[in-house]
């Protein structure tokens, strides 16, 4: 039917009438014009494969693109003008509530489900029309009827059959988004002016805000103790039904409740918003939880319960207090228990409740041909998109070789560079990381030190980001426990990860230290852990980067021998460790052990100069030995396993770092000899390390080495007769092309 549509309206704030958009850019832009954030949002559904596990995870069309959802809305115009250039068919998002001042009553009309409509037509036969105002219709026929925003509002599912409300915490599409298939959001009428919703429709919404339309009939001797308490163990008891029995859980808790209100000591409206904000946390079907707690309520209703009147002793002459009193106690009592609710409730609708899905879409015969392998950030060791920590203890050197990591990723490693991490860098990209101990001076001095090449100068510097928070504003909070609203990612937090879902090649995130960013109780709430674990696992799997924190480990009293003693001594709750896939630890060497390995590689003992560090936890295969890092002039740690143990290292390796070196050195004008002035050991500071750390007979003999497998050859510059230059076959000298460059020694 049509809807009549009267009433004075109010035009401030409201959005002006679109024009014709042929880019969904265009679209997003018109409504930031008018201080409407908007964020981008599915036009259709996406598979994505989990490289690390092979699962497949379904993400439904209509779903957001940012990684904290509808608080990624921005007004900000560069901003989502890159959010669009990266998803140019994004349908566009506007967060409900405070943020656009509007809420929307959503009427679905969905094939084979409840029709909105029918509900709609039975409420304005009773209240009357509602107010002309802005409406959008959707794809499926249903409608969005746009209301301003009343402070109380929130996202609600089932306050009719086929009729939600989507106010604070929740998002609508815009009009204007396509969807893949070609269906669109469109205004339903010219109208653009947003009305006051009806008293009538508040009056469902806002129940415990209305003492004044909710009467109790009370006798004087209501036992309001006992109501409560009864009430308030049911919720609890709900709240913490485990997952497989919560249905059940529902039916009986509406059932106890609906003896309540049967007996007439709480209203059907208060018990029903009640139980709906704890089943509204669970993630559940809602149609189902809300036929559920119908169903509950109406049998516990027929069979009211006996309340038993309040214990006051027989020569108690305290006054009874008036019927109005009565009512407006038990109403604000009512109000303060939902408000508590709503505050728990809160923290699980800050969280993305995700797609839903079918167990029987999972049988195993999906699985076919090859699975994906895994792709490694660091080769054997770290991932790539997964979450993971870094611990040591204090003065280690940890962040400094976190530091040179992120170099590697953004500025690309040589073959010949020794291992960090346990492993050879294999990922190339943008890397971020995010200091709250160094400054921007320190920051610098290391920065110096380790591109001794200046690629920060060249097109390179932009994929590298560090940012000294000492310099930057200070430190912030990314994770908090609010005393009132529980365990919370902060707004920083998420303005961080909107940043970083903008970057199309991000590799790596480090945040250090974890303690500095993490405002919650590690070391004694193993829940607390796992909060921060997810919402890392969360970042991780929505940018495809890798994603590290830094954290310390404690000072033991006995030396730590292996990677399980290395394990035990990371702080905090073991949920902190277990909730993520990696977990690095790097301690120093008792000294016995660094005096040996300082000898044996040919440098001074100093307290803290050999550090040993490895994997001590990771879900998957990875490298499970201990590496030995020694701290060179510029305090970075560097791998020297590969020069340690009697059997030394693999030759073949060494031959091979030989060669790629050597070959190198003659593209660039400035080739070795085998002895002399040019000589491979006179020489040696322009070998890696591997290389670097031998003895001059070592070297010579890889040299014979790589000269008799063929690997090597002798060649003449040009103009000279003898040949005694260092080069590949083939190469610049090898075929008489090659010439010295400036200052390159000729002897």
């Amino acid at each position: 039917m049509k809807l009549a549509r009267h009433s004075k309206l109010s035009t401030v704030g409201n959005p002006p009438p679109l024009p014709p958009m042929p880019q969904p850019v265009g679209v997003a832009l018109s409504y930031n014009d008018k201080a409407w954030p908007v964020f981008p949002c599915r036009s259709h559904a996406e598979e994505h494969v989990d490289q690390a596990t092979g699962e497949i995870i379904t993400l439904g069309e209509k779903t957001p693109l940012t990684p904290n959802g509808f608080k990624g809305a921005t007004l900000n115009r560069p901003l989502i003008e890159r959010m669009w250039t990266k998803y140019p068919d994004a349908a566009v998002g506007l967060p409900t509530g405070e943020k656009t001042g509007f809420f929307a009553l959503d009427i679905d009309n969905k094939p084979g489900g409840a029709n909105g409509f029918d509900w709609l037509s039975e409420m304005e036969a009773e209240h009357g029309p509602l107010p002309d105002t802005a409406r959008v219709t959707s794809p499926n026929g249903g409608l969005h009827i746009y209301f301003k925003y009343v402070v109380g509002t929130r996202n609600r599912g089932a306050l009719g059959a086929g009729v939600d409300i989507r106010s604070e915490g929740g998002y609508v599409l815009a009009a204007g988004s396509t969807m893949a298939n070609g269906r669109s959001y469109k205004w339903e009428t010219d109208t653009r002016e947003i009305a006051n919703a009806p008293a009538w429709l508040l009056d469902l919404l806002l129940p415990k805000s209305a003492p004044a339309h909710t009467q109790y009939s009370l006798s004087a001797a209501t036992n309001n103790a006992y109501v409560d308490a009864a009430v308030d163990r049911e919720l609890a008891d709900l709240a913490g039904a485990p997952m497989g029995t919560r249905n059940n859980a529902l039916n009986d808790a509406a059932f106890s409740i609906g003896t309540i209100v049967g007996a007439g000591a709480l209203s059907e409206a208060e018990a029903r918003a009640l139980l709906q904000d704890v089943a509204r946390g669970w993630s559940r079907d809602w149609s189902r939880c809300c036929k559920t707690i119908e169903n509950g309520l109406k049998a516990g209703m027929q069979n009211p319960r006996h309340i038993p009147e309040p214990d006051l002793p027989a020569h108690d002459n305290t006054p009874m207090m008036d019927q109005d009193a009565i009512s407006r106690f038990i109403v604000n009592s009512v109000a303060k228990r939902l408000a508590r609710l709503e505050e728990k409730v809160a923290a699980n609708d800050n969280v993305s409740n995700g797609p839903t899905f079918s167990i029987f879409d999972w049988t195993v015969d999906r699985f076919k041909g090859e699975p994906p392998k895994v792709e490694y950030l660091v080769e054997g060791v770290m991932p790539a998109g997964v979450p993971g920590m870094v611990c040591a203890m204090g003065d280690t050197g940890k962040s400094y070789a976190m530091l040179e990591l992120h170099r590697r990723v953004s500025f690309g490693s040589s073959v010949c560079d020794a291992p960090i991490f346990g492993g050879k860098v294999l990922a190339r990209g943008t890397s971020v990381m995010i200091t709250s101990e160094d400054d921007a001076s320190e920051v610098h001095r290391r920065i110096a030190a380790l591109d001794h090449k200046e690629h920060r100068f060249s097109e390179l510097g932009r994929k590298m980001i560090v940012v000294p928070l000492p310099s930057a504003g200070g430190a912030q909070a990314f994770w908090k426990d609010d005393k009132k609203k529980g365990l919370q990612e902060t707004d920083n937090y998420h303005r961080i990860c909107d940043q970083l879902s903008e970057i199309d090649d991000l590799r790596l995130v480090t945040f250090d230290p974890l303690a500095s960013f993490a405002h919650l109780p590690l070391n004694e709430d193993p829940a607390a852990g796992q909060f921060v674990c997810t919402s890392l696992s969360r970042l991780a799997t929505e940018t495809g980067a890798t994603v590290l924190v830094a954290h310390h480990m404690r000072k033991t009293q006995k030396p730590i021998e292996t990677l399980g003693d290395a394990r035990d001594s990371i702080r905090g709750s073991t949920a902190l460790v277990d909730g993520l896939r990696l977990a690095y630890a790097m301690w120093p060497a008792e000294e016995a052990r660094a005096r040996k390995v300082c000898k044996t590689v040919g440098v001074e003992f100093t307290p803290g100069r050999v550090v040993l560090g490895g994997v001590v936890k990771a879900n998957g295969a990875a490298r499970r030995v201990i590496s030995t890092y020694v701290r060179n002039d510029h305090g970075l740690l560097v791998d020297k396993t590969a020069l340690l143990g009697s059997g030394g290292p693999p030759t073949g390796d060494l031959i091979g770092a030989l060669v790629v070196t050597a070959e190198a050195a003659a593209n660039a004008g400035a080739p070795f000899t085998k002895t002399g002035a040019s000589g491979v050991f006179e020489m040696r500071e322009r070998l890696p390390d591997e290389l670097k750390a031998l003895s001059k007979s070592r070297l010579h003999g890889l040299v014979d080495d790589a000269l008799g497998k063929g690997m090597l050859v002798r060649a003449a510059a040009k103009g000279e007769k003898i040949a005694k230059w260092l080069d590949v076959p083939g190469g610049y000298f090898a075929t008489g092309m090659g010439s010295f460059t400036t200052g390159a020694a000729r002897m």
